[in-house]
């Protein structure tokens, strides 16, 4: 599929943009979408469940420009392998059209000495099994507000070969008891795990080394 054009990407940002404050999105949330790809509703609803509940939510922000297309088009599932052009968009072997997506990194609870993972996986990180009450509830609980709905479990949970690991040109947002901060690549967000005495799961080469 042809990347969209320029000028058809700023149409839908403006579209969307106004869409958002209509729907009375802070200028805030929608600034920050411009940096994340994201839908500025979906900003918006992890800084409240982040405040509400108590926890640092990290996520692999989409493609920059995906933030035009979040709820119009539907996102795109973890076994689509297709690439995402620089529209935000991919086209499936079908003809089916998706919209780069976010993808949990990790969720951590605020406790009386820092924060505590709270595991959104099956026991052990295995690919496929019960996750505890706690993380069902808080997976229902974002997907019932979220626009882009989450799609699978914590990538840093998943302890397994095929853990796909982080790459140069990834991004990632982190929500803090309300606040939202934006690293703009893996060396960031390491740096933003150690500042936060979250354990960083990844090798320097991006691999995923495990959560020993």
């Amino acid at each position: 599929m042809a990347d969209l054009t320029v000028s058809t990407q700023e149409q839908m940002e403006y579209r969307r943009e106004n869409e958002w404050r209509r729907a009375g999105v802070s200028e805030m949330d929608i600034a920050f979408s411009r940096l994340s790809g994201m839908d500025a509703r979906d900003v918006q609803t992890f800084r409240e469940i982040s405040s509400q509940y108590g926890l640092l939510i990290v996520v692999r922000c989409p493609k920059v420009a995906a933030r035009a297309w979040h709820g119009l088009v539907p996102p795109k599932p973890w076994a689509m392998k297709q690439k995402t052009g620089t529209s935000g968009l991919a086209v499936g072997e079908s003809g089916e059209i998706r919209v780069s997506d976010y993808d949990l990194m990790s969720i951590w609870r605020k406790g009386a000495d820092g924060f505590e993972k709270l595991f959104m996986s099956a026991a052990g990180g295995a690919p496929r099994g019960r996750w505890t009450q706690e993380a069902q509830v808080l997976a229902v609980e974002l997907n019932r507000r979220l626009v882009s709905r989450i799609q699978h479990g914590c990538q840093d949970d998943f302890e397994s070969p095929k853990n796909p690991g982080v790459k140069s040109s990834d991004h990632f947002a982190a929500f803090r008891l309300g606040q939202a901060v934006h690293l703009a690549d893996p060396s960031l967000c390491a740096r933003y795990y150690a500042q936060a005495g979250l354990h960083w799961p990844y090798d320097a080469d991006g691999h995923f080394a495990g959560n020993g």
